[in-house]
């Protein structure tokens, strides 16, 4: 039985329209990470007894100083959530039809962007926290 067959929310063929479109979700992550990114140098620059705890991220800074390394490191994550984001696409398209529900790409590219922005907004927020 195919997924195609089953009737209901998102299959068929609602559920791309209803997903936030590419531009958003990158929007939302590039968001995320900068806010990431902005309050590590921001910390590390007021504060003396922190430390950025990430090796790749703490390796760029001493290379290319704070905000190099720091942007170096945003764009590094906001290509690697892509990629990771995008892979649903390639599942979809290596899996049989009745393996994959419909809708699946955009509901795993949406929860990956979702995920990751949310997930350095609170990286953000909590750097920022260091501060008080």
């Amino acid at each position: 039985m195919s997924n195609r067959s089953v009737g209901g929310y998102g299959t068929t063929g609602e559920w791309p329209t209803l997903a936030p479109r590419r531009a958003w979700l990158l929007a939302v992550l590039i968001g995320g990470k900068t806010l990431d990114a902005v309050s590590t140098v921001t910390v590390l620059h007021l504060r003396d007894d922190v430390f950025e705890s990430v090796w790749l991220t703490r390796t760029l800074m001493e290379s290319f100083g704070r905000v190099g390394g720091s942007l170096i490191t945003l764009i590094l994550a906001v290509v690697g959530v892509a990629i990771l984001a995008e892979s649903g696409l390639v599942i979809k398209r290596l899996l049989p039809d009745d393996w994959t529900p419909d809708g699946y790409p955009a509901a795993f590219r949406t929860t990956t962007y979702l995920a990751a922005g949310a997930w350095y907004g609170f990286l953000g927020v909590h750097n920022f926290l260091l501060l008080f």
